[in-house]
C-alpha cells in the first residue's frame, strides 16, 4: 500500500494536456479522471495529497477518486506571487493586502490545507539555482497562521536554503521538493517536526530518460540533482525528520500511478522502510493507520 503526498492530477506526467480540458465539466475530462483513479488503484496507492492547479480541478477528481476506494486531499489552488512561478498551479497574490483577501476567498472554497508556492523550480541551465523567492517572512508567516487558525495545515513548495529556512521558521507543516536542502535546514525541521516531502522523482526519472527523448539534454544535471538529493533525504532520516512519500505526478515523466512505486523505491534506497513511508503519509493527510488494517 501507498500514500502519495504530492501529485497534480491536472497535469499528464506525458506531455501537455489538451488546452482547457481542466477548465470544465466535460466528458473528456472525466475520461481522464477515471483514468487517473484507475492507474492508481492498479499501483495499489490508497491516499493521494493534491498540489492545485489554475482551475481548481482537484474538486472534479475527489468524487472520482473516492468511487474508486481512495482518500483524496486538494488545496483546489496553490497560492502563489504575482510575477513568480507558480500561475499554472493556481492564483496569484500580489501584496499583503492580497494576501487577505485571497485567504478569504479560498477558505469559503473550503480546501483540505493549504499549498504555497515560496520559490521557482531548480534551474537546468544554473545548477542550485531556482529563482527568487516569492512571499516576505510577513506574507509568509501570516498565509500559515491564518490556516492554522482555519483548522488547515500548509504544503510549501520550497527549494535552497534560504527559501526552506524561511518556510520552517514561518510554520509551514510539510517542506515539498526542498533541493539543495542543508544541514541547518535539516536540524530545523527535525526540532519543529516537519514533514519533507522531498519528491525524487522528477530529477531521478529525467536522468533514465532514454536519448530520443527531448529532455535527454538534461540528464546529467538531472543525475546531478538526484544523486545531491537521495544524499540529503539519507541524512535527514537518520536524524529523525519525518519523510513522507511525494512522486510529484504530473511533472515531466513523472506518470500517475507508476510513479508511487517509484518514489517508493527511491525512498527505501534512501534507508527508509515501506512501513515507515506508509506511517508517515497517513501522518500527513491526516489518516488514521489502522483503517487501511480491517
Amino acid at each position: 500500500m501507498v500514500i502519495d503526498c504530492h501529485i497534480h492530477c491536472a497535469l499528464s506526467g506525458f506531455g501537455k494536456l489538451k488546452k482547457g480540458l481542466m477548465s470544465e465539466d466535460t466528458p473528456e475530462r472525466e475520461g481522464w479522471f477515471l483514468s487517473l483513479a484507475a492507474r492508481y488503484r492498479k499501483h495499489n496507492v490508497k491516499a493521494l495529497r493534491d498540489g492545485g492547479d489554475a482551475y481548481g480541478a482537484g474538486t472534479a477528481f475527489k468524487p472520482i477518486a473516492e468511487d474508486a476506494g481512495i482518500i483524496f486531499r486538494t488545496p483546489l489552488v496553490a497560492l502563489y506571487k504575482t510575477g513568480h512561478y507558480g500561475d499554472f498551479l493556481g492564483e496569484a497574490i500580489t501584496d499583503f493586502e492580497s494576501c487577505r483577501k485571497k485567504m478569504d476567498q479560498l477558505l469559503k472554497r473550503k480546501p483540505d490545507f493549504i499549498k504555497i508556492i515560496q520559490s521557482g523550480i531548480m534551474s537546468f541551465d544554473h545548477f542550485g539555482e531556482a529563482g527568487s523567492l516569492e512571499f516576505t517572512d510577513e506574507e509568509l508567516r501570516y498565509l500559515i497562521d491564518r490556516a492554522h487558525d482555519a483548522g488547515l495545515r500548509t504544503m510549501v513548495h520550497v527549494n535552497t536554503p534560504k527559501g526552506i529556512m524561511m518556510a520552517i521558521e514561518a510554520g509551514a507543516d510539510s517542506i515539498e521538493h526542498g533541493y539543495c536542502i542543508d544541514a541547518d535546514c535539516i536540524a530545523a525541521m527535525k526540532e519543529k517536526d516537519i514533514v519533507w516531502v522531498p519528491t525524487l522523482a522528477p530529477f531521478a526519472n529525467i536522468a533514465g530518460c532514454d536519448k530520443s527523448h527531448p529532455l535527454s539534454r538534461y540528464r546529467e544535471v538531472s543525475q546531478r540533482y538526484f544523486t545531491g538529493h537521495k544524499l540529503q533525504v539519507k541524512k535527514a532520516h537518520e536524524a529523525g525528520v519525518t519523510i513522507a512519500l511525494g512522486s510529484d505526478a504530473g511533472a515531466s515523466l513523472v506518470i500517475h500511478g507508476l510513479a508511487s512505486r517509484e518514489e517508493l523505491s527511491y525512498l527505501t534506497d534512501c534507508g527508509l522502510t515501506k512501513a515507515e513511508v506508509f506511517t508517515n503519509g497517513c501522518r500527513v493527510l491526516e489518516l488514521d493507520e489502522a483503517q487501511f488494517k480491517k
